[in-house]
């Protein structure tokens, strides 16, 4: 299968997995975040900006909101979702910020750091650029346990090459005690751990399929390596195995995240 450009796949990852996934938590986090008017925000990993979007408009007047992340072409994507709204977009690692010290009041992350090469490193990062008493607000998928049709996708991809390749990321960092001790170790307090559930939907499993394929190839690279052929059998037995999940709008299932906040 032909590689996905990086523009190609951020302009489908906000098309296609913002409404159908993360749009319905952003407010969540941000509520988790508790902004006000003339707060200054940072969103780190923010992908295409929905959760920045809404910081955005929390923070009028006077506020100020960055969103960061490692992507150009995320970031170019979120410029574009963002028209005219007034957010300041950083290309950089969260393990290694160029944001001085103790310059925001809260910061967010909704579904970043399970990928963070080192997440103890993103969190120093972030309690560094925290004022004293600055909000951390954190979303972070449970396992695929908690997802069905990203568990059936699981399964139907460790078939072809074997469970521990099969894993997908993105459900990397489902326990919550092993978040606990993260952001415990990083210094913050406060610290708070809730699951929260909402529905997931596509219009079909098969949409979900080519969408995390075309949307998300470098989160889910094992099932974007798979060829044509193998990408349709794999969505046949997806469909087959959420026949239950499947309603007069598509595919609808349930999948949970954990939502953290803490204090610096």
């Amino acid at each position: 299968m032909s590689a996905t450009s990086p523009i190609a796949a951020a302009e489908t990852y906000e098309r296609e997995m913002v409404p159908a996934i993360f749009a319905r938590w952003a407010p969540d986090l941000v509520a988790e975040a508790d902004v006000h008017p003339g707060q200054r925000v940072l969103d780190v990993a923010c992908g295409t900006g929905v959760v920045t979007r809404l910081l955005a408009e929390r923070v009028r007047p006077g506020g100020h909101v960055t969103g960061l992340d490692l992507n150009p072409a995320m970031l170019a994507a979120a410029r574009t979702a963002a028209g005219d709204a007034s957010i300041q977009w950083l290309e950089a690692s969260a393990q290694s910020m160029p944001l001085p010290d103790a310059g925001v009041d809260a910061v967010t992350c909704q579904q970043g750091l399970q990928f963070f090469p080192d997440r103890a490193a993103a969190l120093a990062e972030i309690r560094r650029v925290l004022v004293p008493g600055g909000r951390l607000a954190l979303a972070v998928w449970r396992s695929t346990v908690h997802a069905p049709a990203f568990a059936a996708l699981e399964k139907a991809l460790a078939a072809r090459i074997g469970p521990g390749k099969a894993a997908l990321p993105p459900f990397s960092l489902g326990d919550a005690e092993a978040i606990r001790a993260l952001v415990v170790g990083a210094g913050f307090r406060d610290v708070k751990i809730r699951a929260e559930v909402k529905m997931t939907r596509f219009p079909s499993a098969e949409r979900l399929v080519r969408t995390a394929v075309t949307g998300a190839p470098s989160m889910l690279a094992a099932l974007a390596g798979q060829g044509p052929a193998e990408l349709d059998a794999i969505a046949r037995e997806v469909a087959e195995a959420t026949r239950d999940y499947v309603d007069d709008d598509g595919l609808a299932f349930p999948q949970s995240s954990h939502l953290i906040t803490a204090r610096r």
